[in-house]
């Protein structure tokens, strides 16, 4: 029997984070005004999630001011309402994951109605500085190697691959220095450091690609919420269910017969097969929704134990039986890179913008005649066959979330987390204990 670690995130003390944008969700912040640039206080204000239907109504401050917190990334509509003005509707507003959107609003005198189609025009503030955005369509469009969602964080100016372990380096910094997060959960190796899966997530999907909506990559400069680490951070956010039945599949192959030869005139024989898919919709309208994505890997190539030191050693009655015995160990082999990784998520609304959101992540690899060579694209190894083996990594991870919006100014943003999680490599087993919680004081002028 497995061992299984109970990772319970629970509620801790409150700490102010004023004027920070939410670690894995968004802010829509704004200031209404008259025609004559003037305040108009205490405007009725509606946030609506257009792919959800959740619905977020509050009323503004004395001086204008509005702040929706806690929103999940998508496209919103914003409707604006106050007496003796004409309504004032803002489409297609979108919120990207950690950052907020600035939405100044000029309301007109009258009772004509004003639609105003948003799209990208307007820039979001409060962004850690530097950061980078890499949103669905990048994800979907931009061809990658391996379907690994974090390698497209080298996008980023200043990051790159650590070339000790082969994980994310922010700034120079070792890749152990680095924090990586998805939906606001730790996603850390705590043995080797890295994103979790240890070296075989260098080769491997460990969450499908296809259940990644968009992530943001901070080399520096970010606020505590985020904490943990002295490097940058990877913040990553899973899709969720919507209205709209949506999915989607895919098979890709790199076969070793359509591949060229290295710079240095090295033929690689691999042959790597990718499939899989995802799908979400809504169980019921506006209320509750349902997410899964799955993914498979299949790599084989062949290797070959080889001395080539043997062939300049001379024979004689000395040396023969050794020379035999190490020529008895020259063998061919075939090594394989396989894995499996699925998400599966189910999101329920609940009245007054809160979301209990429920996530299960499992990832399992195993790598045969790969313990001494790794996922490199070596065809000889000087490394008998018996000092080989097979690498396995088998992850479980499952999250509970609700982040709540409490009514009073200053009251906390309650942010609950249940992990379960298991971690076992053959040769030594690695489990993880971990109790941590984050939360959040909500600002005095948040959805007010």
């Amino acid at each position: 029997m497995r061992h299984i670690v109970l990772l319970f995130m629970f509620i801790a003390a409150a700490q102010p984070l004023r004027a920070q944008s939410d670690a894995n969700k968004g802010q829509i912040v704004g200031t209404v005004y008259d025609p004559l640039r003037a305040f108009v206080p205490n405007a009725k204000v509606q946030v609506r999630n257009k792919a959800t239907g959740a619905v977020r109504e509050f009323t503004g401050g004395p001086e204008g001011q509005f702040r929706a917190i806690l929103l999940d990334a998508g496209s919103y509509d914003v409707r604006v309402d106050a007496q003796g003005f004409a309504q004032s509707v803002y489409q297609n507003v979108t919120v990207n994951v950690g950052s907020a959107v600035n939405l100044e609003v000029t309301l007109q005198l009258g009772a004509a109605e004003l639609e105003i189609n948003v799209a990208d025009t307007f820039l979001p503030i409060e962004l850690p500085n530097p950061t980078t955005t890499i949103d669905l369509i990048t994800i979907e469009d931009l061809p990658i190697n391996g379907r690994r969602f974090q390698d497209f964080a080298t996008l980023t100016p200043t990051v790159q691959v650590d070339q000790e372990r082969g994980q994310l380096s922010f700034l120079g910094q070792r890749g152990i220095n680095a924090n990586v997060m998805i939906d606001g959960s730790d996603y850390n190796n705590p043995f080797f450091g890295g994103i979790r899966g240890g070296e075989r997530s260098n080769f491997i999907v460990t969450v499908p690609q296809s259940s990644v909506q968009e992530f943001q990559a901070v080399t520096a400069g970010y606020s505590p919420e985020y904490g943990r680490s002295s490097g940058g951070l990877l913040n990553v956010i899973t899709k969720s269910g919507a209205n709209a039945l949506h999915g989607e599949s895919f098979y890709q192959i790199r076969h070793k017969e359509m591949g060229k030869n290295t710079p240095f005139g090295i033929k690689i024989l691999e042959t790597q097969q990718q499939f899989g898919g995802g799908a979400g919709g809504a169980i019921k309208k506006d209320k509750l929704f349902w997410f899964g994505a799955i993914e498979r890997q299949d790599a084989k190539s062949p290797e070959a134990v080889r001395y080539t030191t043997l062939d300049s050693i001379a024979l004689n009655a000395n040396n023969q039986e050794a020379y035999n015995y190490y020529r008895s160990l020259e063998t061919g082999f075939q090594k394989t890179n396989n894995a499996t990784a699925l998400t599966g998520r189910a999101d329920y609304q609940i009245s007054g913008g809160s979301r209990l959101t429920l996530r299960y992540n499992f990832s399992d690899a195993a790598a045969e005649n790969a313990a001494t060579v790794g996922g490199a694209a070596e065809t000889l190894t000087t490394s008998a066959l018996n000092n080989n083996g097979t690498e396995k990594d088998r992850t479980h991870t499952g999250v509970a979330q609700r982040p709540a919006v409490l009514r009073q100014p200053g009251s906390p943003a309650t942010h609950i987390q249940l992990v379960l999680a298991e971690r076992h490599k053959q040769h030594w087993p690695v489990w993880r204990a971990e109790i941590s919680s984050q939360h959040t004081r909500r600002p005095a002028d948040a959805d007010q």
